[in-house]
C-alpha cells in the first residue's frame, strides 16, 4: 500500500507545527463522560514542545506498552500485543514496533509529572521526506493506511542502540560470528558475566533483538538510549545468493567459493549477522537448499489488502481525522474501508469507535475518530444495518438535541449518553427501515431521571408514522440508560428520515402542523419499569 505525496506530507507536518505553537489552550478539569478527555483531571494546559535531543528520531514500543489517544492516563488507550520471541532467543529483549517522535507534552498535572510526560509519536515513519531511510525498527504490517498522533509514557520506550555498530557475538560452539547492526536495535538488561569472556572496556554483554536477528553481544555503553536516526545505518557488502525469507522478513544469504568453507549471512534492513560454517555435513545441507531454491521458479506470495470486518464506508485518502473535541488525530492515506455503522455525531463531525491495528488492541471503551459527513462513501452490496444505498448517512437517524427541561445538564454533558446508545436505539426502528416505502417519523422521549442517573420514567410520543412495537422498544432502551448524576427532566427527539418539521406526522402533507411535545411525565412513587421487548423480523407486528 503506498503513502501520500510529499505535499500532502507536508500539509499534514505543517499542521503539526502549528500545533507546537498555538496548541496551549485551557481544558476542562472534569472529562466529559464517554468523551476522551483531552488532559487528566487538574490539568489547565496542553503544549506539544519540541523533542529534547535524547528523544529526537524515532523510539520503539516494545510488547504490553501503552499507547493513548490523549495525553492522559484517563484518555482511551491501546495495548501492544506481539507474540513471544522464541524459546531460542533466551533473554532476549520483547519484540516491539517504531514510532517516529513529534514532540513531548510537559504538564503541571502530578499524574504525569513535569520532566516524565508523554512522548506524541506518529506510526508513519516515512513522514514529509521524499526519500526516507529504511533503517532499523519493524513496522505495523496492517497500518499502512493510517497515520495517527499518539502519545506514549517516556517510561514505556525501549532501550535501543544510539548509533551503528561493528560486533563480536558470542558462540557457545567457538564459531567466527561477526554483526554490524545500524542505530535503533533494541537490547535487553546487562547479562551476569558469568560463563562469558570479559566485555570490551566500557561495554556490557546484552541481548539485542535487530529486527529478528537474536544475539548476545558486547554493546558500548555509551550507545545506549531511547531514540535513535534512521539514516544512521551500516554500509552492507555483497552477501551472495539468497536462499529463503523467514518468518519475521530476515533474509538467509549464502556465499560459497566451493571450499572447505562457507559464510551464512541473515540480513535485513537493520543490519546482518556474518556465521563461517566449517562442518562438512551442515555445508552438504545448505549447499543442498541452495539448488532447491535455484530451481524453484514458484512466484512470491502476494500481500493481502488490509480490509476491516463488516466494512460500510469508504473513507477517502488525505481525509483527516480528529477526535471528538476537534484536536487532530492523524490521517487516512490511502482509501479505507471502515466500519461506521450507524450514526454517532460530534459537533458536525460523524465519530466512529478507531480501529488500528490488529497488533494493538484497546483497553476499556475504544477511541472515537471523526471525520466529515461528506468524506464518507457508502459502499455498495455492503452488509448491515443503515448502510442501504436509499438511505442517507448514519441511516437519517438522529438522536437529539435533548432539552433540558428541569436539571443542570446541557448537551456537552448528554451527548455523550446519547452518542453511547445510537445504535441500539436503532435497532428499535429496524422494522420501519426495512419497509419497502420511505419512512420518516420522529419519537419524543419524555425522561424523569432520578438523581443517581436512573432513569425513573420515559414516555414516547409519536409524531409521525410509528408501530406500537418501536415504541415500546424505544421505552425499553431509554429505561436502561444511566444519565449524569443530578436528576431532572429531559425531552429527546428521535428522527427517522427527512423529516420537515412543517410537514407533521405525514411527511406527504406539507399542510399539516407538528404536534406539540408532551408534556413533562409525572414521577409516579412505584412505577415498573421498561421491559425489554424482542423484535423479530419475520414475525408481524401487533398493529398491523
Amino acid at each position: 500500500m503506498g503513502v501520500s505525496s510529499s505535499r500532502q506530507r507536508a500539509v499534514w507536518v505543517a499542521s503539526l507545527a502549528l500545533a507546537l505553537v498555538t496548541s496551549c489552550k485551557t481544558q476542562p478539569t472534569t472529562p466529559t463522560t464517554g468523551a476522551p478527555s483531552a488532559l487528566a483531571a487538574g490539568t489547565e494546559k496542553l503544549m506539544i514542545e519540541p523533542a529534547p535531543e535524547h528523544l529526537r528520531g524515532r523510539v520503539a514500543l516494545p510488547a504490553g506498552a501503552r499507547l493513548y489517544a490523549r495525553p492522559s492516563y484517563q484518555s482511551p488507550s491501546w495495548v501492544l500485543k506481539l507474540p513471544e520471541p522464541p524459546l531460542t532467543a533466551a533473554e532476549a529483549p520483547p519484540r516491539a514496533r517504531a514510532f517516529r517522535v513529534i514532540g513531548v507534552v510537559r504538564s503541571n498535572d502530578p499524574a504525569i509529572g513535569a520532566t516524565t510526560g508523554f512522548v506524541a509519536v506518529t506510526n508513519d515513519l516515512d513522514g514529509e521526506d521524499e526519500d526516507p531511510p529504511r533503517g532499523c525498527g519493524p513496522r505495523f504490517s496492517d497500518l499502512a493506511h493510517l497515520r495517527v498522533l499518539l502519545y506514549v509514557p517516556e517510561v514505556h520506550l525501549a532501550e535501543v542502540t544510539t548509533r551503528a555498530l561493528e560486533l563480536a557475538p558470542f558462540s557457545a560452539a567457538g564459531e567466527d560470528e561477526r554483526m554490524q547492526v545500524g542505530a535503533g536495535v533494541r537490547v535487553g538488561a546487562k547479562s551476569p558475566t558469568q560463563g562469558l569472556p570479559a566485555p570490551p572496556a566500557d561495554a556490557s554483554w546484552r541481548w539485542i533483538d535487530a529486527d529478528g536477528i537474536r544475539v548476545l553481544a558486547p554493546i558500548p555503553d555509551d550507545a545506549v538510549g531511547v531514540a535513535w536516526a534512521p539514516a544512521d545505518a551500516p554500509e552492507l557488502p555483497d552477501a551472495g545468493e539468497p536462499l529463503l525469507r523467514d518468518a519475521e522478513g530476515s533474509v538467509l544469504w549464502l556465499r560459497d567459493d566451493g571450499g572447505a568453507e562457507l559464510e551464512l549471512i541473515v540480513r535485513n534492513e537493520c543490519g546482518e549477522h556474518r556465521r563461517v560454517i566449517d562442518d562438512p555435513a551442515e555445508i552438504e545441507s545448505l549447499r543442498a537448499l541452495a539448488l532447491d531454491v535455484f530451481y524453484d521458479q514458484s512466484p512470491p506470495p502476494e500481500p493481502v489488502p488490509v480490509v476491516q470486518p463488516e466494512a460500510d464506508y469508504l473513507i477517502v485518502a488525505n481525509t483527516p481525522l480528529r477526535w471528538p473535541d476537534g484536536d487532530l488525530a492523524g490521517e487516512v492515506l490511502d482509501d479505507w474501508a471502515a466500519s461506521v455503522g450507524v450514526g454517532q455525531s460530534w459537533g458536525d463531525r460523524r465519530c466512529f469507535p478507531l480501529v488500528l491495528s490488529s497488533e494493538l488492541a484497546p483497553l476499556d471503551d475504544p477511541a472515537l475518530a471523526c471525520v466529515k459527513p461528506e468524506a464518507l462513501e457508502p459502499l455498495p452490496g455492503a452488509r448491515g444495518f443503515g448502510v442501504s444505498s436509499e438511505l442517507e448517512l448514519g441511516g437519517t437517524i438522529v438522536l437529539g438535541p435533548a432539552e433540558v427541561l428541569v436539571g443542570e445538564w446541557d448537551e456537552q454533558r448528554l451527548r455523550p449518553v446519547l452518542n453511547s446508545h445510537h445504535d441500539t436505539l436503532s435497532e428499535c426502528l429496524r422494522p420501519l427501515l426495512m419497509a419497502d416505502e420511505v419512512v420518516a417519523a420522529r419519537w419524543v422521549l419524555a425522561m424523569t431521571v432520578a438523581s443517581d442517573g436512573r432513569v425513573d420514567q420515559v414516555d414516547v410520543t409519536a409524531l409521525g408514522s410509528s408501530r406500537e412495537t418501536v415504541e415500546e422498544c424505544l421505552r425499553a432502551e431509554a429505561f436502561s440508560w444511566l444519565m449524569p448524576k443530578g436528576g431532572g427532566q429531559v425531552l429527546i427527539p428521535v428522527t427517522l428520515g427527512p423529516w420537515d418539521a412543517s410537514g407533521g406526522g405525514d411527511p406527504g402533507d406539507p399542510g399539516a402542523a407538528e404536534p406539540e411535545p408532551p408534556e413533562p411525565p409525572e414521577v409516579e412513587p412505584e412505577r415498573r419499569r421498561g421491559e425489554v421487548i424482542i423484535i423479530r423480523d419475520e414475525a408481524p407486528d401487533a398493529g398491523e
